[in-house]
């Protein structure tokens, strides 16, 4: 039995590079938290626990990464057959 794709090629493609770029951002945004750099701690609006931000900077990336994986393997499926030829 062969698996349909969710979503169109392109919309898959594009899904995979905002993903991963989402995931870099958000991993040197938890870095910077987790060190305490004063562009991102340094002013008295900014939370007082940068280690607990970090940590949900970093869980929020690992998401973006499966999101990221999951679309990837969109594309590779239609990469593999076009979604009109794609039967169950």
């Amino acid at each position: 039995m062969a698996i349909k794709p969710f979503f169109s090629a392109f919309n898959a493609s594009f899904c995979t590079v905002v993903s991963f770029f989402g995931a870099i951002i958000l991993a040197v945004f938890g870095y910077g938290f987790s060190h305490n750099w004063e562009a991102v701690m340094g002013s008295t609006n900014d939370p007082e626990d940068g280690a607990a931000v970090a940590r949900t900077c970093y869980l929020a990336a690992v998401a973006y990464i499966a999101l990221g994986v999951f679309c990837g393997c969109q594309v590779g499926m239609h990469v593999r057959k076009p979604r009109g030829e794609i039967q169950l």
